[in-house]
């Protein structure tokens, strides 16, 4: 596989992410004003550990410490599961519409959200997040940049999402219970 390809095509993907994550969709932190120990944590790991990850990964990468050999099925499978992460976080996001906040927290007149995606799992932003984050291993063919780079964001994704259910629960009662019920967090059918 040429080296030039690998590389054009690895800025790509992040020049796509930057463009699904912040263009094609809005972000917004929420409407609280003060910054809480949950907010710092997120932050740390859904937007300061991958990235101090990939550069670390990518500095042993460029010094031979880190194998990274890429292969066209591997760069293929890395291209379609980051396309497929970027397409669930819009439409997760375009369904949450004005409740989607990057803050653990319940907006004015919040609403159980169960259409579309969210007929079928209760948290696709964060399975969209984890697949966007699974791509860059894959296109460089390096499975050590799982370590570096997907597993903060794994790790971030699991220890939140029982506090977000939790205050879903606090704020929502039975009609989040009930939601809960009948549908999986992030696998359809299995988990």
């Amino acid at each position: 596989m040429n080296d030039k390809l690998v590389v054009f095509s690895y800025y790509a993907y992040f020049a796509l992410f930057l463009l699904v994550e912040f263009v094609f969709t809005r972000t917004r932190l929420g409407s609280g004003a003060k910054v809480t120990r949950e907010d710092r944590r997120s932050l740390l790991f859904f937007f300061v550990a991958p990235f101090v990850g990939m550069f670390l990964w990518m500095m042993l990468v460029s010094r031979d410490r880190v194998p990274a050999n890429p292969s066209w099925p591997l760069w293929i499978l890395g291209y379609a599961v980051g396309l497929a992460g970027f397409a669930i976080r819009i439409l997760a996001k375009r369904t949450l519409g004005r409740f989607f906040t990057v803050r653990l927290q319940l907006e004015k007149d919040h609403e159980v959200v169960d259409q579309g995606i969210y007929a079928r799992i209760r948290h696709p932003l964060y399975l969209g997040f984890m697949l966007e984050w699974m791509a860059p291993p894959l296109i460089l063919g390096s499975p050590a940049g799982f370590l570096f780079v997907t597993l903060p964001i794994l790790v971030g994704v699991l220890v939140r999402i029982p506090r977000e259910e939790e205050l879903l629960v606090e704020g929502l009662g039975e009609k989040y219970r009930s939601y809960m019920g009948r549908t999986k967090r992030l696998i359809p059918g299995v988990w």
